[in-house]
């Protein structure tokens, strides 16, 4: 077996949140004072590739200690889901592209999103996502996670609201029904059906498409928050 390392690399150019501070690494020790060089952090809990807890809009949900391993981890398939910019994830695409889904699984979006991480204009803004349809789909099946190679599974346009206000520029005349896009609907459906959402996996995923794997995500046990920075990974057989 081989490791397939799902990851974002941890950096300043690292995506997060648009509204959440770049990652940092001030220096702590320096060698010509302490004999070594060590650094602290300084980072979103929602930058590169990490998961989120159902504590982020639930003041009653779990936080991140308090959600088992298991629920990140099983076998999973990585489905084609590359629509292109605001490419949209119904129902109808994932009968389609995910029909051997089953309850239990994992299922990875890959969106041939990754590859854009350092257009960070263009990665966060224009980037794909399910709809209601689709997220309501996953629910019915009973996945047990979804990873994407996106900022979120969840489509830009349910924030279309927020967006169009800060950047007009990009979200004037574009027009989509927003029945389909309920604000915040993944996060607030997903996340309380016991479904985890692993985001901002690397463009990595995308050898692994068409394939059944077994993913890793090992998200840092910080207490009492909603997100934290994850390892994510693939087992899978040598060829």
């Amino acid at each position: 077996m081989r490791f397939v390392d799902l990851s974002q690399s941890f950096s300043p150019a690292t995506p997060r949140s648009s509204d959440h501070i770049e990652v940092a690494f001030p220096v702590a020790r320096w060698r010509s004072r302490n004999g070594l060089k060590t650094h602290n952090v300084q980072a979103s809990l929602h930058a590169g590739t990490h998961v989120d807890a159902p504590c982020m809009y639930d003041p009653y949900g779990r936080a991140i200690h308090e959600l088992p391993l298991e629920g990140f981890c099983g076998t999973g398939v990585v489905v084609d889901a590359s629509l292109g910019p605001w490419g949209v994830i119904t129902a109808d695409v994932l009968d389609r592209v995910a029909a051997e889904i089953g309850e239990g699984d994992i299922i990875a979006l890959w969106t041939d999103w990754g590859r854009r991480v350092l257009d960070e204009e263009t990665y966060v803004l224009k980037s794909p996502g399910l709809d209601k349809s689709g997220v309501d789909w996953l629910v019915q099946r009973k996945v047990k996670a979804v990873y994407s190679d996106t900022p979120s599974a969840e489509h830009i346009f349910m924030r279309a609201r927020q967006w169009r206000e800060l950047r007009p520029d990009i979200f004037d005349g574009v027009k989509f029904d927003t029945a389909a896009f309920p604000p915040s609907y993944a996060h607030k459906t997903l996340l309380p059906a016991g479904i985890m959402m692993v985001e901002n996996v690397s463009e990595a995923l995308g050898q692994l498409v068409g394939q059944r794997v077994n993913l890793l995500a090992m998200p840092v046990k910080y207490e009492g928050v909603e997100g934290a920075p994850a390892r994510v990974a693939a087992l899978v057989e040598f060829p």
